[in-house]
């Protein structure tokens, strides 16, 4: 291991970056692949240049040392050790302006004698990169190109899905109503447009199939087709994916209607209660669901009680009328047909 330059005043000019294909590499890796696998070969053969604390016991020059020397670095109060790809580096921006001590080393040797230790790269320059040990250990053992392009691959991945999902959004743009299931007459135009929102979807969920907000954009795509077998079953898959949402089975429980599965449109209305408690909207279209299933009395408990919630939800107040009047007879029960049709 060869250290030198031991004890060194402060640079005495300006010079600007990169003035070494280290720089360079580092510079241009932020986007372009090859550049990047450059830096990290350059990175473990360049010398690299860390601080010592001033009572380094050696003298200025260039020194062959024993290879188990124990040498100090300076660090940060959080361990994190500062290096720099040149000595230029380390008065970048006049952050330093005092003499300073530091060696220079090769990075593999550096890396070697520092394992588990965090570094940051040319800390006070526009360009600079932390070193986490996972990554230097990669270096060390060369399947940090491996890293690389397994790196690559999966941003080309999500930029392919991310320009997928945005073209599918922006072909149903004000075409779909999320949480409003009234009917708008769609002319040739805007069924190929939901035609081609729902092709993106499926390119979607080719590269990420568990993607549960490309499901449930794609069932509105399909529910205003009239797909409603197909819609209900995203809408089966999202649910089962996220456990929390409470729209998703609101959405299934309409698309159940759609396909006349009352036992679904009753299971889904009540699982998006349980995930939202106390919304009062929520509570209308399962009383909605249990008067269908002639579930009279349970569906009066249930609609009043939203309604103590939202006394003046017209909607609601609607379903109370609807439903008390089917309990009186003065009023014929609707189908899911009809409830669907509004």
């Amino acid at each position: 291991m060869k250290l030198f330059d031991i004890f060194k005043k402060k640079k005495e000019k300006e010079s600007t970056f990169p003035e070494n294909e280290l720089e360079r590499y580092l510079m241009e890796g932020a986007s372009d692949l090859d550049a990047r696998k450059y830096f990290y070969q350059k990175l473990l053969w360049n010398q690299l240049v860390v601080l010592t604390p001033s009572f380094l016991d050696q003298e200025e020059g260039l020194q062959d040392v024993e290879e188990h020397t124990n040498v100090k670095l300076v660090s940060y109060d959080d361990g994190v050790i500062p290096v720099f790809t040149s000595l230029n580096r380390i008065f970048d921006q006049d952050i330093i302006k005092e003499k300073v001590s530091y060696i220079s080393l090769e990075g593999k040797d550096l890396f070697g004698m520092t394992k588990g230790s965090t570094f940051v790269l040319n800390p006070y320059s526009a360009y600079s990169k932390e070193l986490v040990p996972e990554e230097i250990e990669q270096l060390l053992n060369g399947t940090i190109y491996n890293q690389i392009d397994a790196d690559e691959a999966e941003r080309k991945h999500m930029e392919d899905f991310n320009a997928s999902y945005d073209l599918a959004c922006e072909k149903q743009k004000d075409l779909i109503l999320l949480g409003d299931y009234r009917t708008k007459k769609l002319n040739s135009t805007d069924r190929l447009k939901l035609e081609e929102s729902v092709h993106y979807f499926e390119q979607c969920l080719a590269l990420i199939d568990d993607h549960w907000p490309s499901m449930v954009l794609m069932a509105k795509s399909l529910q205003r087709l009239e797909r409603h077998e197909e819609a209900l079953a995203l809408l089966e898959k999202a649910f089962v994916i996220d456990i929390e949402n409470h729209s998703i089975p609101m959405e299934a429980a309409l698309e159940a209607i759609h396909v006349q599965d009352l036992e679904k449109a009753l299971y889904y209305s009540r699982e998006s209660m349980k995930r939202k408690p106390d919304d009062f909207a929520l509570m209308g279209n399962h009383a909605m669901n249990l008067l269908l299933a002639e579930r009279d009395e349970e569906a009066l408990v249930l609609i009043e009680e939203a309604l103590v919630l939202e006394p003046k939800d017209e909607v609601n107040e609607n379903i109370k009328s609807l439903i008390t009047e089917v309990m009186v007879g003065t009023r014929k029960r609707p189908t899911m047909e009809e409830s669907v049709n509004g």
